[in-house]
C-alpha cells in the first residue's frame, strides 16, 4: 500500500478494511465507515469510533510498553511517519470473544507534502491464514538453508544452555552432524576446556550484554589450527532474555595478514596509531608501544605522548600537530624521545593523516611512527667523515699553496741568479777584442737570448705557483692583469670586467681562492666552451653575518654537462676552495645556453 491518501480527505471505503489518516504527528484527521463499525462492535468508545483528534501514536506507544507487537508497530509507524520506510506490514491477533481472530495491519506515507500516514487494519480469513503459516514454513526453510551455506558458525542457545538450532558450519569446525546438536549442552558441542574458558562470556551474554572475543579452535583431525572471532547476542523477548546467539567466523587468512603485517613493523622498525582527536586517546600496534617503551598500564594520550617527546623537540611536535589539525593536513615530523622504561633517547620520524566527518570536522590522526636512531647514527657518521674529509682537502689545499710558494721563491732565489750571471758573462764575451770576434759576439748572442728565454719561463712559473701580483696589487689590480693577459692569448674572445678598484680582501687565502677560481674558469672557457664573449663581475654587500664578496662568471659558449664524469675535478677543486674559506658555489649551464658560475665569500 503506497502514497493513497491526502491528510484530511475523505477516507476511501474499501470493503470492511478500517482506515484512518495521520498527520505528521501520528494524530488521526480522519477515519472511514469500517474503522467506526469496528469500533462499535467490540464494545469502543464513541470517541473512539468518531477518530478524530485522538493522538494514534500515543495510544500505540502505551501499548508498546506491555506488548512486543504493539512495540514493533511503533517502530514501524514511526519510521513511517519519518519518511524513512514507505510501506510497513504487521499480522497480530485481535480474537473476538467466541472465536480467533487475525487482523492485518498496514501504514505507508500520505501522498503530498504535507506528511502524514494511512493506517489500515484487515482481519485475514482462515485460507490466508493457512497461505501466511505455508509463507512462514518456506521462509524457514529458506532461512536455514542461508545459514547452512555460511562458513561462519551460527547457532542459538537457550538459557539452559541447550542448543536450538546449528548450521552445517559445526560439522567443518567440530565434525560433529548438526542434525544431532540440538538439544544438547553447549560444553558437549565445544568441549570441556573450551566450555571452562568461555563460560565468563556466556555469563555475561545470558545478563543481556553482547560479547565479543577471539578464540583459537582446532580441526577436528588436529592437523591445523584456526583463529575465530566469536559474537555471543542475547536473545530477548519482552525484557528478558530466553537465550543467545552464536556467531563464530574464521579470521585465520585475518590473523595471517595481522602477523605478517606485524613482521614487517618490526622488521622496520614501524608501528602505526589511530588517535581520537576528541577524547586524546590513541590505540598503537604492539611494535609502536616497543619502540616507545610503554605497556598497556601506561596513558594512551597525547599529553603523555608529548612528555616523552624530548624538551628541544616538543614545541616544534606539538606546533606541528596543531598545524595539520588546523589545516586538515599532514602530519610529518623527524623528532626525540626518551623512553620512560630506561631513559633511552630515540630518533622518531612520525607520519600521519587527519580523517574528518562527513561535514568537515577532524575527528581522528592516523598514522604510523618509524624508529629512525640508526639513519640517525649513520648520518651523524657520515658527517664525521665529510667533516674530516673536508678538512684533509683544506690541509692539501693549504699544502699545495705552500709548496708553489716555496717553488717560487727558490726559482726566484736560485734560477734568476744563475740566469742573470750568464747574462753578465754573455755581456762580456760581447765587448772582448781577443780571438775571433765575430764569433764570440755570436754565441754571446745566442746565450743571451736564451737566457732571456729561460727568464721568461721561470716568470711564467712563478706567476702560476703563486701569483707574486696579489702581494703587490689588489685582488681587483691582480684579476685585471689576469684578463689582459689571457685576452692577449685569446683575442677572438671578448671579455668586459666589473672591477671595484676600492675593493679590499681581508684575507690573503681569500685572495688566492679568487684568484685560482678566476684562472680556472678562464681556462675553461678557453677550452671548451667555445664561447664568444665573457663577463666578470666583482662586488660586495653586507649580510647579517658581515660583508660578502660575490663573483660571477658568464660566457656565452656551447655549455656543459655539470653531472658529467669529465665535470669533476676543475669544479671538485673550486667546490673544495670555497668550502674552505666558509662560502657557496653554484655552477649552472645548458646546452648551447653557456655557463655561469657564481661564488659567495665571506670577507674575512
Amino acid at each position: 500500500m503506497n502514497s493513497i491518501q491526502q491528510p484530511g480527505s475523505p477516507v476511501p471505503e474499501i470493503l470492511a478494511d478500517s482506515i484512518a489518516v495521520l498527520d505528521q504527528r501520528g494524530v488521526i484527521l480522519s477515519v472511514n465507515q469500517g474503522w467506526r463499525d469496528f469500533a462499535e462492535s467490540n464494545g469502543g468508545s464513541s470517541e473512539l469510533a468518531d477518530g478524530h483528534g485522538i493522538d494514534y501514536l500515543a495510544v500505540v506507544r502505551r501499548a508498546a510498553a506491555n506488548d512486543v507487537l504493539a512495540a514493533a508497530a511503533l517502530r514501524g509507524l514511526e519510521e513511517v511517519l519519518a519518511g524513512r520506510q514507505t510501506l510497513f506490514t504487521l499480522e497480530y491477533p485481535c480474537h473476538a470473544p467466541d472465536h480467533e481472530r487475525w487482523c492485518e495491519c498496514h501504514a505507508a506515507p500520505s501522498a503530498g507534502s504535507g506528511g502524514g500516514a494511512v493506517v489500515r487494519h484487515r482481519e485475514i480469513s482462515r485460507p490466508d491464514r493457512a497461505e501466511a503459516a505455508v509463507d512462514r514454513h518456506r521462509l524457514q526453510a529458506d532461512l536455514a538453508a542461508l545459514l547452512d551455506s555460511l562458513p561462519s558458525m551460527i547457532g542459538s542457545w537457550d538459557c539452559r544452555l541447550r542448543n536450538r538450532f546449528a548450521n552445517h558450519a559445526y560439522r567443518d569446525w567440530f565434525g560433529i552432524d548438526p542434525t544431532t546438536i540440538p538439544g544438547k549442552h553447549i560444553r558437549e558441542v565445544i568441549g570441556e576446556e573450551r566450555y571452562r574458558l568461555n563460560l565468563p562470556y556466556i555469563e555475561a551474554v545470558l545478563r543481556g550484554s553482547a560479547q565479543q572475543f577471539e578464540r583459537a579452535i582446532p580441526s577436528p583431525d588436529g592437523r591445523s589450527l584456526r583463529h575465530a572471532l566469536a559474537r555471543y547476542i542475547p536473545d530477548v523477548v519482552h525484557g528478558e532474555v530466553q537465550g543467545f546467539f552464536v556467531e563464530v567466523t574464521d579470521v585465520t587468512p585475518i590473523k595471517a595478514g595481522e602477523q605478517a603485517l606485524q613482521r614487517a613493523q618490526e622488521v622496520g622498525r614501524l608501528g602505526s596509531y589511530t588517535t581520537d582527536l576528541q577524547s586524546g586517546q590513541w590505540v598503537g600496534s604492539p611494535m609502536l608501544e616497543r619502540i616507545l617503551g610503554i605497556g598497556p598500564e601506561h596513558e594512551h594520550t597525547m599529553d603523555a605522548w608529548l612528555r616523552m617527546v624530548h624538551a628541544d623537540d616538543r614545541q616544534k611536535v606539538s606546533d606541528q600537530v596543531r598545524l595539520a589539525i588546523r589545516e586538515v593536513g599532514v602530519f610529518d615530523c623527524e623528532y626525540r624521545i626518551v623512553r620512560p622504561d630506561d631513559g633511552t633517547i630515540l630518533w622518531l620520524h612520525g607520519l600521519g593523516e587527519i580523517e574528518c566527518s562527513v561535514d568537515g570536522q577532524p575527528l581522528r590522526l592516523i598514522g604510523t611512527v618509524q624508529d629512525i636512531s640508526e639513519r640517525k647514527r649513520a648520518e651523524r657518521a657520515a658527517q664525521v667523515l665529510l667533516d674530516e674529509n673536508t678538512r684533509l682537502v683544506r690541509r692539501l689545499i693549504a699544502l699545495q699553496e705552500r709548496e708553489r710558494a716555496e717553488l717560487a721563491r727558490e726559482l726566484h732565489d736560485e734560477l734568476s741568479q744563475h740566469l742573470t750571471a750568464i747574462r753578465a758573462f754573455a755581456g762580456a764575451l760581447q765587448r772582448t777584442e781577443r780571438c775571433d770576434g765575430e764569433l764570440i759576439r755570436s754565441h754571446a748572442m745566442a746565450i743571451d737570448d736564451s737566457a732571456c728565454a729561460i727568464y721568461g719561463v721561470s716568470h711564467r712559473l712563478m706567476e702560476g705557483l703563486h701569483p707574486n701580483v696579489l702581494e703587490s696589487a689588489g685582488i681587483a689590480e691582480a684579476l685585471a692583469s689576469l684578463l689582459e693577459s689571457w685576452g692577449l692569448q685569446h683575442p677572438a674572445i671578448e671579455w668586459r670586467a666589473s672591477l671595484p678598484h676600492d675593493l679590499v680582501c681581508e684575507g690573503k687565502q681569500l685572495r688566492v681562492t679568487l684568484y685560482r677560481i678566476v684562472q680556472e674558469c678562464l681556462s675553461n672557457v678557453a677550452r671548451h666552451a667555445e664561447a664568444r664573449r665573457l663577463r666578470l663581475i666583482l662586488g660586495n654587500r653586507q649580510s647579517a653575518q658581515g660583508e660578502l664578496l660575490r663573483l660571477v662568471i658568464r660566457d656565452d659558449g656551447v655549455g656543459m654537462d655539470i653531472n658529467a664524469a669529465h665535470a669533476g675535478f676543475g669544479l671538485l677543486g673550486m667546490r673544495e676552495r670555497v668550502l674552505d674559506q666558509g662560502g657557496t658555489l653554484q655552477v649552472s649551464s645548458r646546452k648551447g645556453g653557456g655557463t655561469r658560475v657564481r661564488v659567495i665569500l665571506p670577507n674575512v
